[in-house]
């Protein structure tokens, strides 16, 4: 497996937190809903209750990422080429602020690598050390230019149904990637759980393909939960 390649599969939970930054500059119009009903509320810990804008819906869904501080993701991947298994992993990000972030990867997929990043610093733990270095602003997951390219996979957004995941009443949204990142061509599809008790994001499921390399990514979301990320001692 390409370096490149782990390194794409390393962004995947970037990639969903700028969606609520990328899709309030591009939701101009509703996609697909088949409820009905007010809109939900955008306020954390108000019950939510899907509208006619299905992609709207997923917006406010992530958006709420940007106040749920602290919370942790835990990320389940895998990979395949040319219709083969190949490697997987597991990565655990914790996220203490918006700026303030410890990722933790191990499995074949990710080699066992650690990396914290508090404002514009970005620390690096592989090969038994950690290095230091800053974020350039272009792939900055926070950056406008990233928010746009991201926004612009997102297609296709629809609402299906009510279901319940791990005992939580959620919401189910779908929605079909396709574009172009990173000099790569991005495709598949998503599907997102919303917990009916406050909006928030509760799981996402994730089929994709980047060039000619594919991948899975199961990611499932905890809050309230005790997390400091500090400076690493080089």
């Amino acid at each position: 497996m390409s370096v490149q390649f782990r390194k794409l599969l390393l962004l995947t939970p970037c990639l969903l937190l700028v969606f609520a930054c990328s899709l309030s500059r591009f939701r101009g119009g509703s996609e697909s809903g088949t409820a009905n009903g007010a809109n939900n509320s955008s306020t954390t810990g108000s019950a939510f209750i899907p509208s006619s804008d299905a992609r709207k819906d997923l917006h406010d869904a992530i958006d709420k990422l940007n106040t749920a501080y602290p919370y942790r993701l835990t990320e389940t991947v895998s990979s395949s080429a040319n219709s083969q298994a190949g490697m997987a992993g597991t990565r655990v990000v914790e996220f203490a602020a918006s700026d303030r972030t410890h990722m933790k990867s191990t499995g074949d997929l990710g080699g066992n690598i650690e990396a914290i990043t508090i404002g514009d610093k970005h620390y690096w733990y592989s090969g038994g050390k950690w290095t230091e270095g800053s974020m350039p602003r272009a792939t900055n997951a926070g950056s406008p230019e990233f928010a746009k390219k991201v926004a612009e996979l997102i297609k296709d957004v629809k609402y299906v149904g009510p279901e319940t995941v791990n005992g939580v009443a959620c919401h189910v949204y779908t929605c079909r990637y396709d574009g172009s990142m990173g000099g790569q061509n991005w495709t598949g599809t998503g599907k997102f759980w919303i917990r009916a008790a406050d909006g928030r994001l509760q799981q996402s499921d994730s089929d994709f393909k980047i060039g000619s390399f594919g991948g899975k990514s199961l990611i499932v979301y905890e809050y309230n939960v005790d997390i400091k990320v500090e400076k690493p001692s080089m």
